[in-house]
């Protein structure tokens, strides 16, 4: 491609748009990110006020190859990865790349999960719900609940045990499979 005819690189950018945002899609694995990256190339590529180089074309390749990366970047830092349903060919294996962030379905199901077990610490006798929550709450051993309530270990024993069962039992009528 002779670069006389053309006066800037969004001009040549819009000559090659479609094979650019192949190509980005092939690096990213995401066709939705290939637009996005290639919408932005072109939007640096009317602003830059540089002097068409000698291959515009590889400068372009190369401009949209390192937006590419940065969006990847990007999307690591907030601890997230798009990765586009309808793209059902992975070149790269992007597919099998672990997401950090958790699932909003997994994070509705805890919440609810967490509200049933606060009724159900609600629900525990005084002595039991304590010795519960001394232990489990704020991590004490049996011992250090035991010296701290005036009680033996093995009855602090019998209340944890008395509210793990009525804690399972209230996930279990909620159809909670513990």
């Amino acid at each position: 491609m002779a670069h006389s005819s053309f006066q800037s690189l969004a001009q040549v950018l819009e000559t090659c748009y479609e094979e650019l945002r192949q190509f980005i899609r092939l690096r990213t694995g995401s066709a939705a990110m290939a637009e996005e990256v290639v919408q932005e190339t072109w939007i640096r590529a009317n602003a830059a006020a540089v002097e068409l180089p000698n291959n515009p074309r590889a400068y372009l390749y190369r401009m949209a190859g390192n937006l590419a990366i940065d969006q990847i970047r990007r999307e690591r830092a907030r601890g997230r990865w798009i990765h586009s349903q309808a793209d059902n060919d992975d070149p790269i294996g992007l597919a099998d790349v672990p997401c950090p962030a958790p699932d909003p379905l997994d994070i509705l199901i805890s919440h609810q999960e967490l509200a049933i077990l606060k009724a159900a610490v609600d629900e525990l006798p005084n002595k039991c719900r304590e010795v519960f929550l001394r232990y489990r709450g704020q991590g004490l051993t049996m011992g250090e609940v035991a010296g701290q309530l005036g009680v033996s270990e093995k009855t602090v024993e019998k209340h944890i045990a008395r509210a793990m069962i009525h804690c399972r039992q209230r996930l279990r009528e909620a159809g909670r499979n513990v």
